[in-house]
């Protein structure tokens, strides 16, 4: 070990002191927790000033690069840069003494200052102007986030670390644990996520979104961590951002123009200054050195005012003081004691919390019940029913447009406990059915729903999962009987009779399925499940015209991501490949844990000669999910048969096959999995296999217009 690569304070201070150009120097503190790139509070003996000393050290080949970088930076003029007074290279590591900035973390000085327009465009139009310097000298930040800029003592904002960051790799991540050590990756633009390496164009992204933040007050998915936020960040567009009204139209422009998705669309460095120059209203930030004067003398001025109405005050401090002294002895419970004097009714919360999830498929219904039952718990943790609650909430979000894994995990450990706190409730059984995963432990989780009907035989919530749960072991005609029994005591019950319309869809019953979502979206239009399930029996039945003004009556309402799955399958049926990838384009942005969606864009991709390469990327990807997947359910035959699709897409033939006789083995009563088996085998020339699995694939009933709709098997079909 080098003589440099100790972590004290009083080390790197004898460190220094055997350069002959650093003995002047006194260190004094360690300023931050950075272990790569440490910076150390200093004392200039010779100038008089505190600095700031950044060590680079363990640079190895990069040495050289990272010196010309720190040499580049030393030759920029723009005030916003942190000066450099010294540079000294020693072992391999690089000591850059630096200005040391006095002033208000940017984090901080948003929580004080959200929603003012002007002064957040001031400092954009700094940032800008200054980082147009840099990219001059063919320099790029790479790492542009509050914490890398301060806002100083003379109201003018100030760049840290450029040149020098030690920035968080998208690329390198071995567990959730290990995301996002920096927070950086709120401020990563989409490209980032596919290898590219930061840019001009990163840094502008950057910039937007810091933007954003300074007027919204939290950057576009707060709410999210980990591999959810990386998803986030990486397949959706600025324009699905939550954007509140306070943002002016211009200022909304700007910053969808600074993260447009697509690099060359966004804006340079100049574009940026001349919008904010268009925008900004006053020069001077009212934040400057000269106007903090005036604020102070006014607050003097105040401070002699209030001095006169001191006499009168002293009355009543006496009458408070014995109420002072009782806040002071209870001042260790606080927190409990907001809390008591907080108007809360345990029952209330629970009863809205339950009336949020009847409306889960709404915007906002599912984050609206999370808060009333975490409102409870942080009360009282070992309330069963609220536990239930949020395993619920978990659920619904596992099958929602937004769903993710993580969200199995989560539900399956509530219910568990609130299982453990209380079985005798309705709600803590019907969670943990909810819980459980009826392709593998269907027994387990119909007892859980008999144990909830028996507790409370007209609960709604309990009748719909068990319903459900018959619709997902795929038991059609127990499926029928129960939504029946269930429809008499809630008739008007939208999502049970949805249940009993999918049911008679997988028996080919179209007509009659039909005629129940049809009267769903006439008695429930705010229901976009029941559009959906409309549109795909009529495009079973090769009514697509009909299919198509259905999926447009619900996106008029609001974009759903399975209307536009439904849509991008219908588009491919007609062979509008192009119109096929956009739809499912919209899709995925709002649901890329979808593999579903993923094959579907491959395969839509693939039929346009130019996007080749892009549907073999989209098939790697949905390939990675259902393995992903697959690791969760490894007897789960349509997971099976799907990989072994992409693998014959791909040219792994020996891969197929193993697959597909798993598959078939698995599920011999599942005609979606005889159906893409017979496409696997079409794309191996195996045609003989393919049309068997087609004749099976259609005495299970599966749609005669589905079939002749495929590309794959639209040769195959000619010679039969």
């Amino acid at each position: 070990m080098n003589s440099v690569q100790r972590n004290s304070e009083g080390n790197y201070q004898q460190d220094l002191m055997t350069m002959e150009s650093f003995r002047h120097y006194e260190i004094r503190r360690r300023m931050d927790g950075d272990v790569v790139s440490p910076v150390f509070e200093a004392w200039d003996t010779k100038l008089h000033r505190v600095v700031a000393i950044k060590r680079l050290s363990d640079l190895g080949g990069e040495f050289d690069a990272v010196l010309n970088r720190a040499r580049k930076v030393a030759a920029l003029t723009h005030s916003a840069f942190v000066k450099i007074h010294a540079l000294e290279e020693v072992d391999f590591s690089i000591y850059i003494v630096m200005e040391m900035v006095q002033g208000q973390a940017l984090s901080q000085w948003i929580s004080e200052n959200q929603g003012r327009e002007n002064l957040a465009l001031i400092h954009i139009k700094q940032i800008a102007a200054a980082l147009e310097e840099a990219q001059e000298a063919g320099l790029v930040h790479g790492d542009l986030q509050p914490a890398n800029l301060i806002v100083d003592a003379t109201g003018k904002i100030r760049i840290l670390n450029l040149g020098f960051a030690t920035y968080f790799d998208p690329q390198v991540v071995n567990n959730i644990a290990e995301i996002d050590p920096h927070g950086s990756i709120a401020y990563l633009a989409p490209e980032r996520f596919a290898e590219h390496a930061a840019s001009v164009a990163s840094d502008v992204f950057a910039v937007g979104t810091i933007l954003y933040q300074m007027l919204n007050g939290t950057t576009p998915f707060a709410n999210l961590r980990g591999l959810s936020l990386v998803a986030a960040q990486a397949q959706t567009r600025s324009e699905q951002w939550a954007w509140p009204s306070s943002i002016s139209p211009a200022v909304y422009q700007l910053i969808l123009a600074m993260t447009k998705r697509e690099v060359s669309d966004r804006l340079q460095w100049v574009q940026v200054q001349q919008e904010c120059q268009k925008l900004v209203v006053q020069e001077s930030p009212s934040s400057s050195f000269s106007e903090s004067k005036m604020q102070a003398l006014q607050a003097q001025l105040d401070a002699a005012n209030r001095r006169r109405r001191w006499r009168y005050g002293m009355l009543l401090a006496a009458l408070l003081c014995v109420g002072g002294v009782t806040v002071w002895k209870i001042q260790p419970n606080w927190t409990q004691v907001v809390k008591v004097l907080t108007p809360y009714s345990e029952s209330l919360e629970l009863e809205r919390g339950m009336q949020a999830l009847t409306m889960y498929d709404r915007p906002g219904k599912l984050d609206e019940a999370t808060k009333h039952f975490n409102t409870v718990l942080e009360r009282d943790a070992n309330n069963a029913r609220a536990a239930a609650g949020l395993s619920i909430v978990y659920s619904y979000r596992l099958r929602s447009n937004n769903r993710d894994d993580v969200w199995r995990g989560r539900a399956l450990a509530s219910a568990q406990q609130a299982i453990n706190l209380n079985p005798d409730l309705a709600i803590t059984q019907i969670a943990y059915a909810l819980a459980l995963d009826p392709h593998r432990q269907f027994e387990i989780a119909m007892a859980a729903v008999q144990k909830a009907k028996k507790l409370e035989p007209n609960n709604l919530l309990a009748w719909q999962t068990e319903v459900r749960t018959y619709l997902i072991a795929r038991q059609f005609d127990a499926t029928i009987k129960h939504a029946d029994s269930a429809l008499k005591l809630f008739p008007n019950d939208w999502l049970i009779s949805n249940f009993k319309g999918v049911a008679y869809m997988n028996q080919a019953k179209y007509q009659t399925a039909e005629a129940i979502f049809r009267g769903n979206v006439e008695l429930h239009p705010d229901v976009m499940l029941s559009y959906n399930f409309l549109a795909m029996v009529l495009q079973y039945q090769g009514r697509v015209d009909d299919a198509l003004q259905v999926l447009q009556q619900g996106l008029q309402l609001r974009p759903d991501v399975n209307l536009y799955a439904r849509l991008g399958e219908i588009r491919f049926d007609q062979g509008n490949y192009v119109a096929a990838a956009d739809a499912l384009e919209k899709a995925i942005l709002g649901n890329p844990q979808n593999y579903d969606n993923w094959i579907a864009l491959a395969n839509a991709l693939i039929q346009v000669p130019d996007k080749k390469g892009d549907a073999r990327r989209a098939y790697e990807k949905a390939q990675k999910l259902l393995e992903a997947k697959l690791e969760q359910r490894p007897s789960d035959g349509w997971l099976m048969v799907a990989i072994a699709r992409i693998h014959a897409r791909v040219g792994e033939e020996k891969e197929s096959l193993a697959m597909l006789n798993k598959a078939l083995a698995l599920a011999p009563n599942n005609p979606d999995v005889h159906f893409q088996a017979a496409c696997a085998y079409e794309l191996m020339g195996l045609r003989n296999s393919a049309l068997a699995e087609i004749d099976k694939a259609k005495q299970l009933g599966f749609s005669e217009a589905k079939i002749l709709s495929e590309p794959i098997l639209k040769d195959l079909l000619k010679t039969k």
